[in-house]
């Protein structure tokens, strides 16, 4: 890391980005910038490793700056640190380019530790802004499942009779319908669920949320 370029118009905490990123890059020339002018008037010269950008400037959006160093280079290790820790804010800069996303309210020890993971190949990201990530994309997927698997109405009432221990038989006398037709239900049920039993099928039902589990006993 032999040049870095921090992006942040509050003085104090400029100072404090330069202090943290000295000690974990304590060779790199540190260049500062306060606006989103001033930022793209400094890489029409420069071409930093690092950069670090704050979202909130005077003059505009720090997005702008980090499209434009993804576009004009792409080499640098663009890493904004921000106040904001909502997915409204993440999510538009993760898909701007950004290589990590750091809070600048973490404690230095988990700032300077995060930002140190670039040695290693890994993505500097606050731990709460990892976990946010960790709990939306298992949200998209329980979602996508839910998506994919549709039940019939026959096959969610069969499915709650079954998860409240009913035999095939007494589940088709419950639903007025033959044993064979109960047992097609069975049947389907456990192909669009991918299980193998009663319990399995009553128990991914519930966590796709399928059927409700006060609906079971």
């Amino acid at each position: 890391m032999k040049t870095m370029l921090i992006i942040e118009d509050i003085p104090e905490v400029g100072d404090w980005l330069q202090q943290q990123s000295g000690r974990v890059f304590p060779q790199a020339v540190q260049h500062r910038a306060a606006s989103v002018a001033e930022a793209c008037a400094r890489l029409s010269y420069l071409s930093p490793d690092l950069a670090l950008i704050d979202l909130g400037l005077p003059d505009g959006d720090g997005l702008s700056v980090l499209r434009t160093l993804k576009r004009d280079h792409p080499q640098t290790c663009c890493v904004v640190t921000t106040i904001f820790d909502d997915a409204g804010h993440l999510f538009p800069a993760l898909r701007a380019g950004a290589d990590g996303y750091l809070l600048k309210d973490d404690d230095e020890q988990e700032f300077t530790s995060a930002l140190s993971g670039i040695v290693d190949g890994r993505p500097p990201l606050s731990p709460s802004i990892a976990n946010m990530m960790l709990r939306h994309f298992q949200q998209t997927a329980q979602q996508m499942a839910q998506q994919e698997i549709t039940l019939t109405s026959r096959e969610e009432d069969m499915l709650v009779l079954v998860a409240n221990g009913y035999s095939v038989k007494n589940a088709a006398e419950s639903l007025g319908i033959s044993v064979h037709t109960a047992s097609g239900y069975l049947k389907n049920l456990y192909q669009k669920l991918q299980v193998t039993n009663r319990a399995e099928a009553a128990l991914k039902a519930v966590n796709l949320g399928l059927i409700n589990p006060a609906d079971t006993l």
